[in-house]
């Protein structure tokens, strides 16, 4: 099913790897609405010393959870795959670079291309997937960025990539938006060209 791709994209948390992010607490620290995404809640602060405080709280919750971040079953097998095949691969995320490098560094992941949110605007917007296409010179038509959360899935359609959904118990209602879903990193592995 995913025989056309020549390069793959990965979300970070709630994805490659489980990080016990505590959004609530987040949120509450923040006063971030709800249904509102906690980079877009930064973006209605006006007030200087109110926008670095929220960043601030994130900045310790993303650190916090890069420390206890361990892989989802499976996705460090994969990633190793990867990282010595010939398809590119890459991790788009909204955490900042200090969180994700803490994380992939901790894990002792293979060194692979890495989007943050200093490097481009955070999903749903693609342009860090098309960042990344444009880097290894390929169409966006023949990648694939892999997810939990709608917002990837956003970003994949908004990109032309191949959307692709990693389903866990929470995020169900979002299979229907997906091209592709998978529920372990085994099943993904069987459907890739490696």
């Amino acid at each position: 099913m995913l025989d056309h791709l020549h390069g793959i994209i990965f979300d970070l948390d709630g994805t490659l790897v489980d990080s016990q992010l505590d959004f609530d607490g987040m949120r509450r620290e923040t006063g971030c609405p709800p249904q509102r995404g906690l980079l877009e809640h930064l973006d209605t602060l006006d007030d200087k010393h109110a926008r670095q405080q929220a960043e601030a709280v994130i900045h310790r919750y993303e650190m916090a959870g890069a420390r206890a971040a361990k892989w989802m079953p499976g996705a460090d097998i994969l990633l190793q795959r990867l990282s010595v095949s010939v398809m590119p691969v890459g991790i788009v995320t909204r955490n900042s670079r200090s969180a994700a490098q803490l994380t992939l560094d901790a894990l002792g992941a293979p060194s692979i291309d890495l989007i943050t949110r200093e490097d481009a605007a955070p999903k749903p917007d693609p342009e860090g997937l098309l960042q990344l296409a444009d880097r290894w010179s390929l169409g966006a038509n023949v990648l694939a960025y892999v997810g939990d959360f709608r917002f990837d899935l956003e970003a994949a359609r908004r990109a032309n990539m191949t959307s692709v959904l990693f389903l866990q118990d929470g995020n169900r209602d979002y299979a229907e938006m997906a091209d592709v879903v998978f529920s372990h990193f085994d099943e993904l592995a069987k459907l890739l060209p490696l």
